[in-house]
Parts: structure tokens; C-alpha cells; sequence
């Protein structure tokens, strides 16, 4: 997702107009408009005074930025044409983009809410991945990894694979308390 879009999210998950983002901020109206068309560029540290006032945390990830909401999206994409095995491997790489990127970089790709995979252990994989990542940092999660709706019922057959008890017992807690089953040794391989 464009950093302009991400922009507009959570502006509009906050519930704010242009206006009031403005008047929080200090920064015009207008220019806001631009930075969410994506007619302009935004600054690291005007982007950290509307974070501010939008009230998220910055994560960002070196290179290409592989947002929690892109790979939702991503993750979406290939559930709905029945390609869990490519879904799976996006949420690896999203544990890998994650692993490589620094904390500004983290907290930016991991800032605004995203949408549903439309499967419960997906969502509740990311949130999980995210967290994890987060407390490594030494960073505070944004309040959608804890929320009600990113944890799932662990279920046999979940993330589009069977897993045995070694995998189980072979997953972060963080993962099994949000109801996945993810192996460290699967996250350590790509």
C-alpha cells in the first residue's frame, strides 16, 4: 500500500476529516490533500508529526515496504482463487521483512490497520508476526495486533498445512496465544 493511502487510512480510521488532521498537526490543508493524492512527497519528519497526531506508531521496512496491509492483501488475493500454498509463503516473507527492517522502518509498515485475509488464522498470523517483531524492537503494538479480532481458535489444519505436535511445541507463544501454529524452524528456512 502507498505510503499516500496508509496516510488516508488512518486518517479515516481515526475518524478525522483533512481539516481536523490539519489543525492538529500544524501542517495545511492542502498539503495534506497532496501527500494523500499522492501529488507530493512527504518528509520523514512531517510524516512523524501527522503519525503524531493521528495517534500511530511509525514501523517502516528497508527496500520495498511490505506493509502488514499490503500482505493482507496480498494474502487475499491468493485465498480467494484457492492458492493457500502462495499465501503462506507471502506471510513467510512478511516474517522475513520484518526480521530486516529497523525499527522507523517496522513501525511504519506496521502503523495502519489491514483489512482481513478473510481467514482467521491469517489475520491472527500476521498480528502475531507483528507483535513479536514489535517487542523485539522494544516498540509498543499498535492496538489492531492485540485486538479481539487478530486471534483465532488453534485449529489442526490451519495457514493451509497440518502441523504435528513438534511444530507446536517448535512456535513462538506469542504465535500460539493469538491462535497459530507457525514453527520457529519454518521461519528460520526462507
Amino acid at each position: 500500500m502507498p505510503l499516500s493511502s496508509q496516510l488516508k487510512k488512518a486518517r479515516e480510521q481515526a475518524g478525522w476529516t483533512q481539516k481536523e488532521v490539519a489543525a492538529r498537526s500544524g501542517i495545511a490543508h492542502s498539503a495534506i490533500s497532496r501527500f494523500e493524492n499522492g501529488k507530493a512527497s512527504v518528509t520523514t519528519a512531517t510524516l512523524e508529526t501527522l503519525a503524531d497526531s493521528l495517534g500511530v506508531t511509525l514501523v517502516a521496512v528497508p527496500g520495498r515496504i511490505n506493509a502488514a496491509a499490503d500482505v493482507a492483501r496480498f494474502i487475499r488475493a491468493r485465498l480467494e482463487v484457492g492458492n493457500s500454498a502462495s499465501a503462506f509463503r507471502g506471510l513467510i516473507q512478511f516474517s522475513d521483512d520484518l526480521r530486516a527492517g529497523n525499527a522507523f522502518t517496522t513501525a511504519l509498515s506496521l502503523a495502519v490497520e489491514p483489512d482481513t485475509t478473510g481467514d482467521v488464522h491469517f489475520d491472527a498470523a500476521i498480528a502475531g508476526l507483528a507483535e513479536i517483531r514489535l517487542a523485539e524492537l522494544g516498540l509498543e503494538s499498535p492496538p489492531w495486533v492485540t485486538a479481539d479480532s487478530r486471534y483465532a481458535e488453534i485449529a489442526e489444519d490451519s495457514l493451509g498445512y497440518l502441523w504435528a505436535a513438534d511444530d507446536y511445541d517448535d512456535t513462538d507463544p506469542v504465535l500460539v496465544a493469538h491462535g497459530v501454529v507457525l514453527p520457529r524452524q519454518t521461519l528460520a528456512s526462507v
